[in-house]
C-alpha cells in the first residue's frame, strides 16, 4: 500500500509536469504570434522556386524603387479570382509604398470599370494621375510595362528606309518584328524614314535607327544625321560586315568611332558549349557604361560582326567607349567580303583580339538656342544580334533595349527583363514510375508497421 508521502511526491510531480506543458504552450503560441507579427510588420517573403517564379525582375524592382508618384493598380475580376491575383501584385506594394493594389469586382462596382473601359474579367489597370494604361497581359511584364507606359509616356522611334535595311514588319530570321514589339512594350511608338523622299528627321522622332543597310547613304542623308545628332539627338547605328558603307563610316569616324573594314572570328571554346560557330562571337566582356551594367553575368551573342577601334584622341567634345569586347582568342579579318572561301589568321594583316564589337558615344554640341545639347551615339558590329532569329538569346534583347534606354536617357528602365515563367515537368520512365509506386505507396507505410511494431514490442517487454 502506497504511503502518504508517496502520494504527496506522485501528486507534486503531476503537478510540475502540467505547469511545464502550459509553460510550453504558452511560449509555442508566443513565438508563432512574434513570427506572424514580424511578417506582417516587414512584409518579408521567400521565394524558392527554381525560376523565382513569384519575385519581381530587377526591371521592376528598380522602376518601383525609384517611383516617385503614387500609383494604383487595379485588378478587375472575381472575387474567387483575387486570391490568385494577389501571388504576384501584392510584390509591387511590398516594393514600393507609392503602390496601392486595389482588387475589384467589375459587376459590384460598375462605375469604375465603365471609368477604365473594362469589357472582360482578369483585367489590370495601372494608373497615376490623370494617366492610366491597361495591361496587355496579367503576368510581370504586362503589368511592368504598363507602368511604364504611365510614368514615361510614348516616345517615338524612327527606323530609316530605303537602303536595304531590316523590315520592322517582317516576322522572318532576318526581321525585327519581335524588336517592334519589345518597343511597343515598352512605350515606344515605330514608325519609319523615307530620308529619300524627304530629307529631314521629324521633332518627334527621339531616337534615329540604322538596322544594317545594305547600300551607302547619300551625302545629304549624312549631313542631315549629323546635324541631328550634334544638336542633341540621338542615334543608333546597326552596320554589317562585307557592306562596303563609306559614308556612314566617315560619319561615325568623325565622332571618334572608327569602323574596320572586317568580320570577326572568335575561338573561344567556351563558346561551342552554347552551339554557336566561330563567326558568331559569344561576350562575355562588358565596359563600364549604365547600358552594360546589368549584363556582368549575362552573355550576348553577335552573329556575323565587324569591330570598332575607338579613337585614341577623339575630337573635342567626343567621348566613344567600349560596351562590348570579344575573348583574347578573337581575331578580325580585313577585307572581308561573303566571297571569301577560307576565313584564317594572317599575320601582319589581321588583328587579335580582344576586339571591340559595340560603343556608346556622347557629343556635346549646340542647339538652336545656344544651348549645350547632348548628342549620343551607339554603334554595333552586327545588325542580327537585334533580328528575330537572336534577340531571345541569352542577353541580347536586354543589351539592345538597354541601348535604347540610354539612348532616350531613361536609365531607370537600363536592367534585366522580366523573363517568360517556365513550367517545371518531371518526366518519369516506366521502370521509374515502378519504383516510386513500390517506394511510395507500398513500400513507406510497410516500413512505418514494422517500425511501429518493433517499439510496441519493445515497450510491451
Amino acid at each position: 500500500m502506497a504511503s502518504k508521502d508517496q502520494i504527496k511526491g506522485g501528486g507534486g510531480q503531476r503537478i510540475l509536469q502540467g505547469a511545464n506543458l502550459v509553460l510550453y504552450t504558452l511560449i509555442s503560441i508566443a513565438i508563432v504570434v512574434l513570427v506572424n507579427w514580424f511578417v506582417n510588420r516587414h512584409d518579408r517573403r521567400w521565394d524558392l522556386t527554381p525560376n523565382h517564379e513569384y519575385s519581381l525582375s530587377p526591371q521592376s524592382k528598380k522602376i518601383l524603387h525609384e517611383l516617385k508618384r503614387n500609383v494604383t493598380i487595379y485588378a478587375f475580376d472575381r472575387k474567387a479570382a483575387f486570391s490568385h491575383r494577389r501571388d504576384l501584385l501584392s510584390n509591387y506594394s511590398i516594393a514600393s509604398h507609392h503602390v496601392t493594389v486595389d482588387y475589384v469586382d467589375p459587376d459590384s462596382r460598375p462605375g469604375l470599370a465603365k471609368k477604365f473601359g473594362i469589357t472582360s474579367y482578369g483585367t489590370i489597370v495601372v494608373a497615376a494621375g490623370d494617366r492610366h494604361f491597361q495591361a496587355q497581359s496579367t503576368d510581370e511584364e504586362g503589368v511592368t510595362n504598363a507602368l511604364i507606359r504611365v510614368l514615361k509616356g510614348e516616345r517615338t522611334v524612327c527606323f530609316i528606309e530605303g537602303h536595304g535595311e531590316h523590315d520592322t514588319a517582317s516576322a522572318g530570321r532576318d526581321g525585327f518584328q519581335n524588336l517592334k514589339q519589345e518597343l511597343n512594350n515598352e512605350s515606344y511608338q515605330v514608325q519609319t524614314l523615307m530620308l529619300l523622299q524627304k530629307n529631314e528627321i521629324p521633332a518627334a522622332c527621339g531616337i534615329v535607327v540604322v538596322a544594317g543597310p545594305k547600300h551607302d547613304y547619300l551625302p545629304p542623308e549624312i549631313n542631315t544625321i549629323q546635324t541631328y545628332v550634334d544638336d542633341g539627338g540621338r542615334a543608333m547605328f546597326m552596320l554589317d560586315p562585307g557592306v562596303k558603307l563609306p559614308n556612314l563610316d566617315k560619319l561615325l569616324a568623325g565622332w571618334g568611332i572608327n569602323v574596320r573594314d572586317d568580320i570577326v572570328v572568335d575561338m573561344n571554346p567556351v563558346a561551342r558549349l552554347f552551339g554557336t560557330s566561330p563567326d558568331m562571337p559569344l561576350i562575355i566582356s562588358y565596359g563600364t557604361n549604365a547600358i552594360v551594367q546589368p549584363l556582368k553575368r549575362v552573355a550576348t551573342l553577335f552573329p556575323l560582326t565587324r569591330s570598332f577601334d575607338l579613337s585614341a584622341s577623339p575630337p573635342s567634345g567626343m567621348s566613344p567607349e567600349m560596351l562590348c569586347q570579344t575573348s583574347d582568342a578573337s581575331f578580325g579579318v580585313e577585307g572581308f567580303n561573303p566571297s571569301m572561301q577560307k576565313v584564317s589568321f594572317r599575320p601582319g594583316k589581321d588583328v587579335k583580339g580582344p576586339l571591340t564589337v559595340a560603343v556608346a558615344d556622347t557629343i556635346s554640341g549646340q542647339d538652336s538656342k545656344d544651348k549645350k545639347a547632348e548628342g549620343r551615339v551607339v554603334a554595333m558590329g552586327t545588325s542580327l544580334t537585334a533580328a528575330n532569329a537572336y534577340l531571345g538569346f541569352q542577353g541580347n534583347r536586354d543589351l539592345v533595349m538597354n541601348m535604347m534606354n540610354w539612348l532616350s536617357a531613361e536609365t531607370d528602365l537600363i536592367s534585366i527583363r522580366p523573363k517568360k515563367t517556365e513550367s517545371q515537368r518531371l518526366n518519369l520512365n516506366q521502370r521509374q514510375m515502378g519504383r516510386l509506386l513500390y517506394l511510395g505507396v507500398f513500400g513507406l507505410p510497410l516500413c512505418i508497421i514494422i517500425i511501429g511494431t518493433g517499439v510496441w514490442w519493445r515497450r510491451r517487454r
